[in-house]
Protein backbone atom coordinates (compact mmCIF):
# COMPACT_ATOMS: atom_id res chain seq x y z
CA UNK A 1 0.00 0.00 0.00
CA UNK A 2 1.29 3.68 -1.01
CA UNK A 3 -0.14 7.02 0.68
CA UNK A 4 0.71 9.35 -1.90
CA UNK A 5 -0.98 13.01 -3.38
CA UNK A 6 -3.86 12.83 -6.13
CA UNK A 7 -5.67 14.92 -8.57
CA UNK A 8 -9.20 15.49 -7.68
CA UNK A 9 -10.28 13.41 -10.93
CA UNK A 10 -9.04 10.44 -8.90
CA UNK A 11 -10.73 10.63 -6.43
CA UNK A 12 -14.29 12.05 -7.28
CA UNK A 13 -15.69 8.41 -7.95
CA UNK A 14 -15.04 7.31 -4.54
CA UNK A 15 -16.39 10.25 -2.93
CA UNK A 16 -19.72 9.93 -5.37
CA UNK A 17 -20.00 6.58 -4.53
CA UNK A 18 -19.13 5.84 -0.69
CA UNK A 19 -19.38 9.55 0.77
CA UNK A 20 -22.32 10.72 2.45
CA UNK A 21 -22.22 13.91 0.80
CA UNK A 22 -22.27 12.66 -2.46
CA UNK A 23 -20.49 15.51 -3.96
CA UNK A 24 -16.85 17.22 -4.07
CA UNK A 25 -16.14 20.16 -1.50
CA UNK A 26 -15.31 23.51 -3.04
CA UNK A 27 -11.80 25.10 -2.73
CA UNK A 28 -9.90 21.99 -2.29
CA UNK A 29 -6.09 22.82 -2.21
CA UNK A 30 -4.68 19.07 -1.40
CA UNK A 31 -5.76 15.68 -1.91
CA UNK A 32 -3.98 12.30 -0.90
CA UNK A 33 -4.55 8.75 -1.49
CA UNK A 34 -3.92 5.36 0.31
CA UNK A 35 -3.10 3.24 -2.73
CA UNK A 36 -2.90 -0.39 -4.15
CA UNK A 37 0.42 -1.42 -5.49
CA UNK A 38 0.69 -0.41 -9.16
CA UNK A 39 2.26 1.10 -12.13
CA UNK A 40 6.17 1.37 -12.95
CA UNK A 41 7.16 2.61 -9.52
CA UNK A 42 4.50 0.67 -7.81
CA UNK A 43 2.63 3.80 -5.76
CA UNK A 44 -0.05 4.67 -8.48
CA UNK A 45 -2.41 1.82 -8.06
CA UNK A 46 -6.38 1.76 -7.20
CA UNK A 47 -7.53 4.27 -4.73
CA UNK A 48 -8.79 2.55 -1.63
CA UNK A 49 -9.46 5.81 0.78
CA UNK A 50 -8.94 9.32 -0.03
CA UNK A 51 -8.72 12.24 2.29
CA UNK A 52 -9.15 15.83 1.07
CA UNK A 53 -8.13 19.41 2.74
CA UNK A 54 -9.26 22.94 1.55
CA UNK A 55 -10.15 26.22 2.71
CA UNK A 56 -12.75 26.17 5.75
CA UNK A 57 -16.21 26.87 4.70
CA UNK A 58 -16.74 29.47 7.73
CA UNK A 59 -14.83 32.30 6.17
CA UNK A 60 -14.20 33.67 10.00
CA UNK A 61 -12.01 31.28 10.39
CA UNK A 62 -7.98 31.85 9.84
CA UNK A 63 -8.27 31.36 5.97
CA UNK A 64 -4.12 29.60 6.37
CA UNK A 65 -5.65 27.38 8.50
CA UNK A 66 -7.10 24.17 6.50
CA UNK A 67 -10.42 22.12 6.96
CA UNK A 68 -10.35 18.32 6.62
CA UNK A 69 -12.64 18.30 3.79
CA UNK A 70 -13.86 14.24 2.88
CA UNK A 71 -12.44 11.48 4.21
CA UNK A 72 -13.81 8.29 2.67
CA UNK A 73 -12.59 4.68 2.03
CA UNK A 74 -14.02 1.52 -0.15
CA UNK A 75 -16.40 -0.19 2.34
CA UNK A 76 -14.16 -3.50 2.01
CA UNK A 77 -10.89 -1.57 2.76
CA UNK A 78 -10.50 -2.53 6.49
CA UNK A 79 -6.95 -0.47 7.47
CA UNK A 80 -7.47 1.93 10.01
CA UNK A 81 -8.09 5.19 8.39
CA UNK A 82 -6.30 7.20 11.63
CA UNK A 83 -2.70 5.93 9.96
CA UNK A 84 -3.70 7.41 6.86
CA UNK A 85 -4.90 10.66 8.21
CA UNK A 86 -1.71 10.81 10.29
CA UNK A 87 0.62 10.68 7.46
CA UNK A 88 -1.40 13.29 5.50
CA UNK A 89 -0.87 15.54 8.51
CA UNK A 90 2.74 14.69 9.04
CA UNK A 91 3.00 15.79 5.14
CA UNK A 92 1.05 19.36 5.80
CA UNK A 93 3.32 19.99 8.98
CA UNK A 94 6.17 19.38 7.13
CA UNK A 95 5.39 20.52 3.34
CA UNK A 96 2.92 23.66 4.01
CA UNK A 97 2.28 26.73 6.59
CA UNK A 98 -0.62 25.52 8.08
CA UNK A 99 -0.95 26.55 11.49
CA UNK A 100 -3.77 24.52 12.57
CA UNK A 101 -6.34 21.82 10.57
CA UNK A 102 -10.07 21.59 11.32
CA UNK A 103 -12.27 18.65 11.32
CA UNK A 104 -16.24 18.37 11.99
CA UNK A 105 -18.08 15.27 13.02
CA UNK A 106 -21.54 15.15 11.86
CA UNK A 107 -24.19 13.55 14.93
CA UNK A 108 -26.59 13.33 11.77
CA UNK A 109 -24.50 11.06 9.64
CA UNK A 110 -23.71 8.68 13.02
CA UNK A 111 -20.43 10.60 13.79
CA UNK A 112 -18.83 11.82 16.83
CA UNK A 113 -14.91 11.97 15.72
CA UNK A 114 -13.24 8.94 17.58
CA UNK A 115 -10.77 8.89 14.44
CA UNK A 116 -9.48 12.79 15.41
CA UNK A 117 -9.80 12.03 19.43
CA UNK A 118 -7.41 8.74 17.92
CA UNK A 119 -5.27 11.35 16.30
CA UNK A 120 -4.71 13.55 19.22
CA UNK A 121 -7.10 16.59 17.86
CA UNK A 122 -8.44 18.76 20.77
CA UNK A 123 -12.13 18.75 21.26
CA UNK A 124 -14.15 22.08 20.93
CA UNK A 125 -17.72 21.43 20.75
CA UNK A 126 -20.52 21.62 19.28
CA UNK A 127 -22.47 23.66 16.72
CA UNK A 128 -26.01 23.08 18.30
CA UNK A 129 -28.92 21.62 16.30
CA UNK A 130 -31.35 24.27 15.28
CA UNK A 131 -34.72 23.83 13.03
CA UNK A 132 -33.16 25.51 9.87
CA UNK A 133 -32.58 22.64 7.57
CA UNK A 134 -29.51 21.42 6.74
CA UNK A 135 -30.50 19.93 3.81
CA UNK A 136 -34.10 18.64 1.93
CA UNK A 137 -34.67 14.99 0.93
CA UNK A 138 -36.31 14.24 -2.44
CA UNK A 139 -38.84 11.41 -3.19
CA UNK A 140 -36.22 9.14 -4.43
CA UNK A 141 -34.52 9.13 -1.46
CA UNK A 142 -31.61 11.03 -2.37
CA UNK A 143 -30.55 14.10 -0.32
CA UNK A 144 -29.30 17.80 -1.19
CA UNK A 145 -27.25 19.94 0.53
CA UNK A 146 -29.23 23.23 1.07
CA UNK A 147 -25.94 24.84 -0.81
CA UNK A 148 -26.67 22.39 -3.75
CA UNK A 149 -30.66 23.02 -3.26
CA UNK A 150 -29.56 27.31 -3.52
CA UNK A 151 -27.77 26.79 -6.58
CA UNK A 152 -30.23 25.07 -8.18
CA UNK A 153 -33.21 26.99 -6.86
CA UNK A 154 -31.84 30.09 -6.52
CA UNK A 155 -32.60 30.09 -3.18
CA UNK A 156 -32.26 27.54 0.10
CA UNK A 157 -34.73 29.63 2.21
CA UNK A 158 -37.50 26.80 3.64
CA UNK A 159 -40.47 28.68 2.70
CA UNK A 160 -39.20 29.17 -0.89
CA UNK A 161 -38.39 25.73 -1.50
CA UNK A 162 -41.12 24.22 -0.01
CA UNK A 163 -43.32 26.81 -2.76
CA UNK A 164 -41.06 25.34 -5.46
CA UNK A 165 -40.75 21.79 -4.34
CA UNK A 166 -43.34 21.02 -2.05
CA UNK A 167 -42.54 17.17 -2.21
CA UNK A 168 -39.22 17.91 -0.60
CA UNK A 169 -38.55 16.92 2.55
CA UNK A 170 -36.26 19.28 4.78
CA UNK A 171 -33.69 17.43 6.99
CA UNK A 172 -33.22 18.70 10.44
CA UNK A 173 -30.15 20.65 10.81
CA UNK A 174 -28.22 18.23 13.94
CA UNK A 175 -25.21 18.53 15.99
CA UNK A 176 -21.95 19.36 14.57
CA UNK A 177 -19.23 18.52 16.72
CA UNK A 178 -15.20 20.32 15.88
CA UNK A 179 -11.60 18.94 16.58
CA UNK A 180 -8.08 20.89 15.80
CA UNK A 181 -5.00 19.92 15.31
CA UNK A 182 -2.28 22.63 16.07
CA UNK A 183 0.46 21.87 13.49
CA UNK A 184 1.99 25.32 13.45
CA UNK A 185 0.35 27.10 16.22
CA UNK A 186 0.03 26.34 19.84
CA UNK A 187 -3.01 25.00 21.27
CA UNK A 188 -4.47 27.97 23.26
CA UNK A 189 -3.98 30.57 20.72
CA UNK A 190 -6.07 28.83 18.47
CA UNK A 191 -8.51 28.30 21.35
CA UNK A 192 -8.17 32.01 22.01
CA UNK A 193 -8.59 32.71 18.00
CA UNK A 194 -11.84 30.33 17.99
CA UNK A 195 -13.67 32.07 21.00
CA UNK A 196 -13.66 35.33 18.99
CA UNK A 197 -15.09 33.47 16.02
CA UNK A 198 -19.09 33.95 15.18
CA UNK A 199 -21.09 35.34 17.27
CA UNK A 200 -23.99 34.40 15.12
CA UNK A 201 -25.99 32.46 17.82
CA UNK A 202 -27.20 30.29 15.35
CA UNK A 203 -24.43 28.59 14.69
CA UNK A 204 -22.50 29.44 17.80
CA UNK A 205 -20.28 26.84 19.37
CA UNK A 206 -21.31 25.14 22.64
CA UNK A 207 -18.60 23.49 24.60
CA UNK A 208 -19.30 19.86 26.28
CA UNK A 209 -17.96 17.01 26.77
CA UNK A 210 -15.94 15.34 24.07
CA UNK A 211 -18.45 12.78 22.30
CA UNK A 212 -18.24 8.94 23.26
CA UNK A 213 -17.63 5.90 21.03
CA UNK A 214 -20.55 4.06 22.04
CA UNK A 215 -22.30 7.45 20.39
CA UNK A 216 -20.71 6.05 16.98
CA UNK A 217 -22.47 4.56 13.90
CA UNK A 218 -20.47 3.34 11.32
CA UNK A 219 -17.63 1.46 11.81
CA UNK A 220 -14.96 3.72 10.89
CA UNK A 221 -15.63 6.04 13.66
CA UNK A 222 -15.90 3.39 16.00
CA UNK A 223 -12.48 1.98 17.33
CA UNK A 224 -11.27 4.70 19.68
CA UNK A 225 -8.53 4.05 21.97
CA UNK A 226 -10.31 4.39 25.31
CA UNK A 227 -6.99 6.51 27.04
CA UNK A 228 -7.46 9.11 24.76
CA UNK A 229 -11.35 9.22 24.55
Amino acid sequence: MHMTGATLDEVWPLVRDHHYSRRMPSATRHTFAWRESGGLFGDTGAIMAACLFGNPVNRSWCQESLELQRLVRLPQFDRPLSEFVAWCLRWLKANTNTPFVISYADEGQGHHGGIYQALGFTYIGHRQATDYPDSYRLPDGTVKHRRQVGRELGSNAPHIVMQKKPNWEPVANTNKHIYIKPLRQRKNAVIRRIKKIDNDSRFRWLVGTTPKPDHAARPEDAPVPTDVS
